[in-house]
């Protein structure tokens, strides 16, 4: 299975990830157009977008996936429903923050949706679910690393500066801001439940 990257309206830049396909998400499909970067499939309303800019998304995309504005799921929801779909294995989500908060919580959530499997990039931080298991994480250059409950969970964290065995957090527990990784990896065991991972920077880029 392959993974792909899925860009958004705010999307200002192409990752660095090596054998993947992208897929453009309404106005993001018109930041590939321009760049003449080929799309395995773009999807959208496209209902901000003019004819003529209409016209370059369809010229890069093998697919053209047209939603009906009125509709009750965003965009880039639809793009990730359908890259699961699909198959793709892991799905990189570009421009899904710094805008509308709306429309950046709904991106968040979308990790929880697919624990292990969305992760949402940007200059400054690298946002993912972690279902229950064992997970090993690499530092990547990020400063800090934070962690969320969607509902009570149960973790363990080794090779953290703030280490924690078989803690119980949930939705109201912020204590999970800002710790660190001691050396260029870590572990996370999700004993139960999920929980959202934010790795971070301060200021732009790393």
């Amino acid at each position: 299975m392959r993974d792909c990257v899925i860009f958004l309206k705010l999307a200002d830049k192409v990752p660095d990830l090596k054998d993947v396909d992208y897929i453009g998400a309404d106005k993001g499909a018109l930041f590939l157009a321009k760049k003449k970067i080929r799309m395995a499939f773009s999807i959208g309303d496209f209902d901000s977008v003019s004819e003529n800019e209409q016209s370059w998304i369809e010229l890069y995309s093998d697919e053209v996936i047209a939603l009906n504005p009125v509709k009750n799921n965003s965009d880039s929801e639809a793009a990730v429903d359908e890259a699961v779909r699909r198959g793709y294995r892991m799905i990189y989500i570009v421009g899904a923050t710094g805008g509308r908060l709306d429309h950046e919580i709904v991106n968040i959530r979308l990790c929880w949706k697919y624990p292990d499997r969305v992760i949402l990039l940007d200059d400054q931080n690298r946002s993912v679910a972690l279902g229950e298991g064992a997970h090993r994480i690499q530092k990547n250059g990020y400063q800090y690393l934070s962690l969320f409950a969607e509902n009570e969970s149960e973790i363990s964290l080794n090779g953290f500066k703030y280490e924690l065995d078989h803690r119980v957090i949930t939705e109201r527990d912020l204590y999970g801001l800002s710790n660190e990784l001691t050396g260029e990896t870590g572990e996370i065991y999700v004993h139960r439940g999920s929980i959202l991972v934010i790795q971070t920077s301060d200021g732009a880029g790393r």
